[in-house]
This record gives C-alpha cells, sequence and structure tokens, in this order.
C-alpha cells in the first residue's frame, strides 16, 4: 500500500515544549510507493525522524534553509549507496554550497514545470513565492507526485501562489499546505483557516495542513476547527500516515 507519512509538522523551530501530538519537529515527509521512498526536506530532526522513515531512496527539498535542508549532511551519511536528490539547478546549488559536499546524494535536475521520472513516482517541482525581498528567500519550491493515477502536492514555506503554480494545487488525492499563520497569512507564510476554502474548491479530496506554528491551538482543538469547516480537512501530527489509493 502506497502512503505518505510526515516525519514533522512543526516551525523553524519546532515546538517541544508540548507532548503527543503537539510536539513539532521540524516539518518534514516521506511519500511511498513500491519501492520508492521520497523524503521532501532533511531537517536538524533527521536522525529521529529517520528512524520512522526506515528507506529513503530520493530527496526533495522546498527551499535552501536550515530548518529544510540543514540535514542533509546526516543524510548523505545515513545513505548505503548513491541516492538522487532532486532539485532545480539554482537550488541544488545554493544547498551544495551551504551544506555539501555530497559523498552519496547524487544531482537530479527537476527544473521546475519539467516532470521527471523518480523511481516509481514522478516529481514535478513549481516556484512559490514567499512574499519576501530576500534573494536567498525566494529560492522556494513545491513538489507534485504523481503514480500514475492519484496525485500528491506538497507546499511549504510560502505566502503566495504564483499564476504558473495554480494548476498543482487542484485535482489531488492529497493536498499539504502550510498553515503556520493558522488563522492569517504571516509576512512569508500562510494561514490554514483563511485559504481552506479555497483548496477544498479546487476539486482536491483531502486537504492536511502541515508547518503549525505557535499561532495554532492544542491539536485537538486545530483539528476540530479544520474538520468543522470541510470534512475534506485535518491537521497533520508528527508521523501521521496516510494511505494513498491506487
Amino acid at each position: 500500500m502506497a502512503y505518505f507519512q510526515f516525519l514533522g509538522t512543526g516551525p523553524s523551530t519546532p515546538i517541544t515544549d508540548a507532548s503527543g501530538r503537539n510536539y513539532r519537529r521540524r516539518s518534514s515527509a516521506l511519500i511511498q510507493h513500491i519501492a520508492t521512498y521520497i523524503l521532501i526536506d532533511a531537517t536538524h530532526d533527521f536522525d529521529e525522524q529517520a528512524e520512522v522513515a526506515l528507506s529513503i531512496t530520493g530527496v526533495v527539498v522546498v527551499n535552501p534553509s536550515r530548518d529544510a535542508a540543514g540535514g542533509l549532511g546526516n543524510l548523505d551519511r545515513w545513505v548505503e549507496t548513491q541516492t538522487p536528490f532532486y532539485a532545480p539547478r539554482a537550488l541544488f546549488k545554493e544547498v551544495k554550497k551551504r551544506y555539501g559536499p555530497f559523498k552519496q546524494l547524487v544531482h537530479v535536475p527537476a527544473e521546475p514545470g519539467e516532470t521527471i521520472t523518480a523511481g516509481d513516482l514522478t516529481l514535478t517541482s513549481f516556484r512559490l513565492d514567499t512574499g519576501s525581498k530576500n534573494k536567498d528567500e525566494q529560492l522556494a519550491f513545491g513538489y507534485r507526485f504523481d503514480n500514475g493515477k492519484k496525485k500528491v502536492t506538497y507546499a511549504s514555506d510560502f505566502k503566495h501562489i504564483p499564476d504558473t503554480a495554480a494548476p498543482y494545487f487542484s485535482d489531488n488525492e492529497l493536498l499539504v499546505v502550510d498553515a503556520a499563520g493558522w488563522d492569517k497569512d504571516l509576512p512569508t507564510h500562510r494561514g490554514a483557516l483563511n485559504h481552506l476554502g479555497s483548496y477544498v474548491e479546487a476539486n482536491n479530496d483531502r486537504v492536511v495542513f502541515t508547518d503549525i506554528g505557535r499561532a495554532a491551538p492544542p491539536h485537538t482543538l486545530a483539528s476540530a476547527a479544520v474538520r468543522r469547516m470541510s470534512h475534506k480537512a485535518d491537521v497533520a501530527f508528527d508521523f501521521m500516515k496516510l494511505p494513498l489509493g491506487r
């Protein structure tokens, strides 16, 4: 059975003074289909997250920041064979400068809008807009994964959806999106409640929020609030595992 698993659902400064589903490591995830296990973001919590991931056959990162890519060195040491690092050239160049060189992680170009084969999946990167004027923070990307029948889109750490990215936010079995601001947008992040309606109306079977900051209420209340707005939506928690249809 194919699945999508959240390995972390928190902000850049993880929420470690809580317990249960309110304990949130830095946002990261794993998508699996047949023999393919693609890690989304290698964080500073990688060592703990890798114990749950079990296998990793490829990696993508949403941006070059330390919270999204600071664990790439640990990943490079963890994998035992050469492993594809799918990334737009500009993003890989910046990541390699900051965290490389890599011995096992091998760059596979994934330019925005270009669909490539990633093991038993296809993968498409697309640009996102953080709303920041900082050049480094403009290297922000989301990813769509497709197993031939079902689509999953992951988009974290962004504020605006460029016109070129809009098609990836519709017609998904699972859409995973930023909720750092909870009920309102932050300078470089989105909220959840104020955008949920548009995500549901875009013909997504399920919408799940990640990148949960301290603006959100405790998990039980957050989940209830979102589900009251739509039965298709929920708030993720660390290690939440969702089956994907075939």
